[in-house]
């Protein structure tokens, strides 16, 4: 990847960003079109070519791009002093849902990838797992663990929500395009239903 493309002003950048999770969303990664991505972003395909070499290179950068900025902003959220654990995961929810309410095609493009299971994406599967790991990580050092049955630990309740999370993105994806709104409606209704059953009866006072 060329550093030039980051010495575009931020308008500039956003809008090859923008395209690139367009058209990675809407097709699979080897029917995505670099010419319609360079038509969409308002530059030749030789300039998107300049800042990055390759299609591969793009799509690499998209995914990590997306991670990151979910990331900082999950960690914007998140007060310092918070130790409930599903107030946190409730929180980073809310996160999430911001970014994709603001950059549309975000959640489907990382749907495409979860699910495509392209050879393309194996360096993005392995990133995931390790930025899903990274995550899981930072919470579990923070909660207040006195709250949960014996039964149910936050490592267990972890593994259920990401199940959980990953299922009701799949249904939105069979459906078609992702509702927002409606995925974090249902899926917070669920965590707190998990609430109820793992923590003890005097933390849910």
């Amino acid at each position: 990847m060329n550093d030039k493309f980051f010495e575009l002003p931020e308008e500039k950048q956003l809008r090859i960003v923008n395209a690139g999770f367009k058209a990675f969303a809407e097709n699979p990664y080897k029917k995505a079109n670099t010419a319609d991505i360079a038509a969409a972003a308002g530059i030749s395909k030789g300039l998107l070519f300049h800042y990055f070499s390759n299609k591969q290179t793009l799509y690499e950068y998209l995914f990590r791009y997306g991670n990151d900025v979910m990331f900082r902003r999950i960690r914007e959220l998140l007060p310092s002093d918070e130790s409930d654990f599903f107030e946190i995961w409730l929180r980073s929810q809310r996160a999430k849902s911001e970014i994709m309410m603001r950059n549309p095609y975000l959640m489907d493009f990382f749907i495409r990838v979860y699910y495509d299971k392209a050879p393309e994406s194996a360096g993005n599967m392995s990133f995931y797992s390790d930025l899903e790991t990274t995550i899981t990580a930072l919470i579990l050092d923070r909660i207040d663990r006195s709250k949960f049955r014996e039964e149910t630990p936050p490592e267990k309740v972890i593994r259920w929500l990401i199940w959980a999370a990953e299922g009701f993105m799949k249904r939105q994806s069979d459906l078609g395009r992702v509702d927002i709104e409606q995925l974090n409606s249902e899926y917070t209704e669920h965590v707190l239903f998990i609430r109820q059953h793992c923590y003890k009866e005097e933390a849910l006072q």
